[in-house]
């Protein structure tokens, strides 16, 4: 009768010891980690395997003493079980902190208050001197990018490549007409087509100001990658060549209070340059390749979603 006694209070303490266990790691708000778990296991079955040995061999006195033992173990487990979730919970935290990805179609940082998106149509337009083939089937290639003039009185005359500078003074029509420095032009590394399934490289451009006697004109020029020989981004017989592409647009002046330009929000033209016999003898010809429009980045950002 006693051993069954013994046997019975041996049985009741090691219940109580793994309920103990369980309760206060769910009331201190853990979770038992699975058994997998190197801690856990190796503490779990050291004290289960002691507790099956004083199941078979059990003693009154060294009973009272190994169940407090063992109290004490469970104790210290839930603590270390703790302090392992709390070191997964930040680790995982860190893993799940938000990355903030720069678009490879938008504008650097500028500061500039003079932020645009250009809106490209290009293909076949009246009185265009690109060859009679390109652009037959009146298809279109239409893209965007983000542009950044600084005032032209605060501007920065950054180095811009002599080729640049170069052929905007060439696009100068007028000999009397006053030429502004060629200035640096901020842009998005990268044009963007289909709806930002495809893409069109932009290299460093610039910028200056045509000023005649009764009006002013902004040009600025763009290097591009082009889409010719991306089949994922032609359309049949009208592409986009590599090369610059010289942009223009009426100019009205700079705000003297916010610092900010003034240009036209009607359609521009596109034109590239290249060799031809349309003037009579074979020089460099500048061809119509399209059109455009500038939009505050603001306001085409509210209204393109992008």
């Amino acid at each position: 009768m006693a051993s069954q006694a013994v046997v019975s209070m041996c049985s009741i303490i090691i219940t109580f010891t793994v309920v103990f266990l369980s309760a206060a790691v769910e009331v201190s708000g853990f979770q038992l980690l699975p058994t997998n778990n190197a801690l856990y296991t190796r503490h779990y079955t050291r004290h289960y395997t002691r507790g099956r040995t004083l199941f078979n061999s059990a003693n009154n006195d060294g009973v009272t003493a190994e169940a407090e033992r063992l109290l004490a173990k469970a104790k210290a487990i839930r603590e270390e079980l703790g302090n392992d979730t709390e070191k997964q919970q930040q680790q995982s935290g860190e893993v799940q902190s938000p990355i903030q990805i720069q678009s490879e179609f938008c504008l650097p940082v500028t500061g500039s208050n003079n932020n645009y998106r250009l809106y490209l149509d290009v293909g076949r337009e009246p009185g265009t001197w690109m060859d009679p083939r390109w652009g037959a089937s009146g298809r279109r290639i239409e893209c965007t990018i983000d542009v950044s003039f600084s005032s032209v009185d605060d501007a920065p005359e950054e180095e811009v490549w002599e080729e640049i500078t170069s052929g905007l003074i060439k696009t100068v029509t007028s000999k009397s007409s006053k030429v502004s420095p060629v200035f640096k032009l901020q842009h998005a590394p990268f044009a963007r087509l289909r709806s930002g399934f495809d893409k069109m490289k932009i290299d460093e451009g610039g910028y200056c100001i045509e000023s005649a006697s009764k009006s002013s004109t902004m040009r600025f020029c763009l290097p591009v990658s082009g889409t010719e020989g991306n089949s994922s981004a032609s359309y049949g017989d009208v592409s986009i060549p590599k090369g610059k592409l010289y942009f223009a647009l009426p100019y009205f002046g700079t705000s003297q209070s916010e610092g900010s330009i003034s240009i036209s929000k009607k359609e521009g033209t596109i034109c590239v340059k290249q060799f031809g016999w349309n003037t009579g003898w074979r020089r460099e010809e500048s061809r119509i390749l399209g059109v455009f429009r500038a939009v505050p980045l603001e306001e085409a950002k509210r209204r393109d979603k992008f």
